[in-house]
């Protein structure tokens, strides 16, 4: 016998065709009426479980985050024995994490298009505050220039690594998509790790090669 609460079963079927419009035709395009019809459910059990549109919104974010990514960018470990090795790290999870889920990217693509766009961020992805703290202990480490801002440095490193996903260039599609995407990855890591380290620090590692 299927003991699963009705009232789950429910809130899953409302969830299940939000996601499949709101990635489909985004926020605006999508009504509640089309919600409702898709998951064959009276409107009245959205308000019920969601609030409003925009709260329903958020919880597909939520779901689609946590089934996707897996584990919490706060409680990953990353290496530190050097700022390149931590940037290339980094730089290649979350790049491959959009590269896999593509109904995440167009859902965030969606997002970007909306007016109120900050009332449906929600999560933010743990957007800010993740690296901050990172990136201060290689400032003090003389692996990252001393006059940049932590935060313009984390939202550098965070927004070019998933871009390529928000707008895809003609590049990442054909038969040597996956080599060209490897190859794009390198580009973004070495240009971050040039463009952030100090000319003292990558002068002493040309002098030890």
């Amino acid at each position: 016998m299927d003991n699963t609460p009705k009232k789950q079963t429910t809130a899953d079927k409302i969830l299940n065709a939000a996601e499949d419009l709101f990635i489909d035709k985004g926020f605006s395009s999508t009504s509640i009426n089309d919600i409702a019809n898709k998951a064959k459910i009276h409107k009245s059990l959205i308000y019920h479980h969601y609030q409003n549109k925009e709260g329903l919104w958020k919880s597909v974010k939520r779901r689609l985050l946590q089934t996707h990514m897996g584990t919490d960018l706060t409680e990953t470990n990353f290496p530190k024995e050097s700022f390149k090795k931590f940037l290339q790290s980094f730089v290649t999870m979350r790049f491959d994490f959009y590269d896999q889920n593509p109904s995440i990217a167009r859902l965030i693509s969606w997002q970007r298009l909306e007016k109120e766009k900050e009332e449906l961020e929600g999560i933010k992805e743990q957007k800010f505050s993740i690296l901050v703290p990172h990136i201060k202990e290689f400032q003090q480490r003389g692996e990252i220039r001393q006059n940049l801002d932590p935060e313009m440095v984390e939202y550098l490193i965070m927004s070019i690594s998933s871009l390529p996903f928000m707008d895809k260039p003609t590049f990442f599609e054909g038969s040597e998509a996956q080599s060209k995407k490897k190859r794009f990855l390198d580009l973004i890591i070495e240009s971050l790790y040039l463009t952030l380290s100090p000319e003292e620090h990558l002068k002493n590692l040309h002098s030890t090669v």
